[in-house]
């Protein structure tokens, strides 16, 4: 009984070591790269699992758990020093080949520890035989622990520390699965020097950033120094001070007033966010509103009541009260810009956060949008993202949830009876961004209901900004002709106004032809056909696919291959193609998995064999499990605020609760279970939307509350199908269950990478219906597991 409790333990260890370091991952690549990949993470996670099984299929008899559980540890520490050390350029990828196989290399050294991990659990199910469904439930009740695990880490010891402490846990394992009295204590005695280790991390392990990071650029002049690094669950922040940081998006050049000392801050490695030394209450600072682009919505609303969304570090804030508004609400979803401005920047941005007319909402953009009754006269939606070229690569793939048609409409339900919005967005050629704000903002019109949309809507451009001006009501000749003054004192050209005059289009900021008028015309009157024909995509995202930087059409693919290495920007540029190269990657890794241990047994070309059963129903089960999860994720974000949130928040839900599932397979029908999972996830597909919408203002504990018992049926189902299945073959065909584990793992690794592939490209709720399909898939072929051969 010992020795069961001790493996019981041991593999709940490193379960969640394991999942600790597939979050940590994420967190890795979102702060050293442009991008969390978090689809890419869980593929190469599952997919070292996978291995383990095909291991195991062809060497039955495995090496001593303990041996496994140490060569685990040191895979780690292996695969984040080769991370680390070993430079992947991204932007160099499309003409230097050698960065290719160091991403390879990355991909593998990342998957290794999976690998090892999964050979642990493989033999532990694999010795169970028909009781496996009690290590598979360690195994995901271990992992679910290593979900919170991993975040508590992060906020403590930072990622560094939390890499370490995987380690520690996975030797802790090692001294657990050991028979021996000498060995156990000598492992658990190093793992408590590795544990101390974690806490105060030497210097050399420091990540280290792209080079083309922002926040490594940001350090570049001589006298720049990087004064602040702190570390929260799901973010890190650094601020950096030098002469040289200049940033206020769109100023007007018209502008003689001098500019403010700044400190830049950074999220993850990307920014900057301006930290503004400027008294909102001097006039210097009313000057400086004058010249913004801004500026123009409190000269025509003053004394506004305003919500300031994606405020960045405080420039619009400052701005908005210098211009007189007379109540600020800000939208402050990352605690540490907090911490940070009201810590060791309390005096250097005139204790902006503490001022009597400012009201933080320590919630996301849309969160604020929600709670509440109280109307606005302004809503800002602030320029804090930095520049982002139209085919940038990683940005494509990212969740924007603020610039989605349901976020504009929530935005003008809450306008007070005059109120305005305001969006300001980077300038493209041809026009891009801009011109998709455009598009967002008039089908949340029409969704609104607005019959007159050209007659409540301003849009105007400097030289690298566009603002657009969305109003409750129609603008009346008095706000037109203070438009007009407005613009012309800053050189500012009109790009759409209710009474435009085409001698008014491009006189300060010239063009050859003034593209950006001609397409919002175009946008106004024929939307359908427009979107249709325009080159990139415009159409607007959705909360069901809030990829608001992925303008990429199959049309431009020739282009896109043409200038491939030519742009400089991450992965060459080129942007979506990028997800269909991951897509082939995974799937000639799975393919192997899979064949191998097929081949070396001969049942390779016996399709009426046990094993095409066996295949169809693992891998029908194995994708239905990622494509699932993986959308869950996504939309969750916007729920929880933070893609690593989201991943813990959904990844311990599922996991546990599977865990759970898997404990009840024996009192369960298999096909019943499959049948009301089917029907459970049509209906949380159906209502995951309004269920999102009506939690978004409530707390943190009430929302994972709610998510919770959200996701604890289904979670529960889900863990049934793969246990109930591994009786059934070891009962009916002996010897079989590392080859199901390798089946399911690689098809889940596959889908990992084809459902965000399929939300990127028709939304969420495509990626969860297939997801479904293949549920039922397992469903039709439940039946022929349980007929002996």
């Amino acid at each position: 009984m010992r020795s069961f409790t001790s493996r019981f333990i041991a593999l709940g260890l490193i379960s969640a070591s394991s999942l600790a370091f597939e979050i940590l991952l994420t967190r890795l690549f979102s702060i050293q790269q442009f991008y969390h990949f978090a689809f890419v993470v869980v593929s190469l996670a599952i997919m070292g699992i996978a291995a383990s099984g095909t291991l195991l299929a062809l060497k039955p008899k495995h090496p001593p758990l303990a041996v496994i559980a140490v060569i685990y540890s040191v895979s780690i520490a292996l695969a984040y020093l080769t991370i680390n050390f070993l430079p992947f350029d991204s932007y160099s990828i499309a003409w230097d080949r050698r960065q290719v196989f160091i991403l390879l290399l990355y991909f593998l050294a990342a998957g290794v520890p999976f690998l090892f991990s999964g050979w642990a659990i493989a033999a532990c199910l694999a010795d169970a035989g028909p009781d496996a469904y009690r290590p598979y439930a360690a195994n995901l009740v271990g992992s679910a622990i290593g979900c919170p695990g991993a975040l508590l880490a992060l906020a403590y010891i930072g990622a560094e520390g939390a890499l370490v402490f995987t380690v520690a846990l996975g030797l802790l394992a090692a001294a657990f699965f050991s028979n021996r009295r000498f060995a156990r204590g000598a492992w658990i005695a190093i793992a408590m020097l590795v544990i101390l280790l974690s806490l105060k991390p030497p210097a050399a392990l420091n990540l280290r950033l792209s080079p083309y990071k922002p926040l490594v650029t940001s350090q570049l002049p001589p006298d720049a120094s990087l004064t602040d690094t702190v570390w929260s669950s799901a973010s890190r922040a650094d601020v950096v001070e030098s002469g040289s940081i200049h940033i206020f998006p769109g100023l007007s050049l018209n502008t003689s007033v001098q500019i403010p000392t700044q400190a830049a801050l950074f999220i993850d490695g990307e920014g900057p966010l301006p930290i503004t030394s400027l008294d909102p209450d001097g006039p210097s600072a009313l000057k400086l509103a004058e010249h913004m682009p801004a500026g123009l919505a409190y000269q025509l609303r003053p004394n506004a009541h305003a919500l300031i969304l994606q405020p960045g570090a405080g420039l619009d804030t400052t701005l908005a009260l210098a211009s007189g508004a007379e109540h600020v609400s800000l939208s402050v979803p990352e605690p540490l810009v907090a911490q940070l401005l009201e810590g060791p920047y309390a005096d250097f941005t005139y204790h902006l956060l503490q001022h009597p007319r400012v009201e933080l909402v320590s919630r996301s953009d849309r969160g604020a949008l929600r709670e509440g009754q109280s109307t606005y006269d302004i809503i800002q939606f602030s320029l804090s993202a930095p520049y982002r070229p139209v085919t940038s690569g990683a940005f494509s793939l990212a969740e924007q949830y603020s610039l989605t048609s349901n976020a504009f409409e929530q935005a003008f339900r809450r306008l007070s009876e005059d109120g305005i919005l305001v969006i300001t967005s980077w300038l493209g050629t041809p026009p891009s961004e801009a011109a998709r704000v455009w598009a967002t903002l008039l089908a949340a019109l029409e969704a609104e209901q607005v019959d007159d949309p050209g007659e409540r809507l301003i849009a105007y451009r400097g030289m690298r900004t566009a603002t657009i001006i969305a109003a409750r009501h129609p603008f009346t000749d008095v706000e037109l002709a203070t438009t007009r003054q407005f613009l012309s004192a800053n050189s500012f050209d009109p790009i759409f106004l209710p009474d435009l005059n085409l001698d008014e289009l491009n006189r300060y900021n010239r063009l050859p032809q003034d593209v950006y008028h001609d397409l919002f015309t175009a946008l106004l009157e024929d939307p359908e056909a427009t979107l249709a024909d325009y080159e990139f995509n415009l159409r607007p995202p959705s909360d069901d696919s809030p990829f608001f930087y992925n303008f990429f059409r199959w049309r431009q693919t020739p282009q896109v291959l043409a200038t491939l290495g030519m742009t400089w920007q991450p992965f060459g540029g080129s942007g979506y193609l990028v997800m269909i190269a991951l897509l082939a990657l995974v799937a000639a890794l799975a393919l192997p998995i899979i064949m191998i241990p097929l081949v070396i047994r001969g049942d390779a070309g016996r399709v009426s064999s046990p094993h095409a059963r066996v295949m169809c129903y693992f891998g029908f089960i194995g994708a239905g499990y990622l494509l699932i999860e993986i959308p869950f994720m996504q939309q969750l974000t916007l729920l929880f605020d933070r893609p690593a949130l989201s991943l813990a928040a959904v990844l311990f839900i599922l996991l546990l609760s599977s865990g759970i599932g898997s404990l009840l397979s024996q009192k369960v029908k298999l096909r019943s279970a499959l049948a009301g999972l089917a029907g459970v996830l049509i209906l949380l597909t159906a209502t995951l939307p309004s269920v999102i919408r009506i939690a978004l203002p409530w707390s943190l504990t009430g929302r994972l509350a709610l998510v919770t018992a959200f996701l604890a049926l289904p979670g529960i189902l889900m863990g049934i199908p793969f246990a109930a299945g591994l009786r059934q073959i070891e009962k009916f065909m002996p010897g079989q269950i590392p080859l199901a584990w390798a089946i399911n793992g690689a098809i889940s690794g596959v889908c990992g990478v084809l459902s965000a592939l399929i939300a990127l490209s028709w939304g969420f709720n495509a990626a969860l219906a297939l997801g479904i399909a293949c549920y039922l898939g397992a469903w039709a072929t439940a039946p022929s597991l349980a007929q002996k051969q």
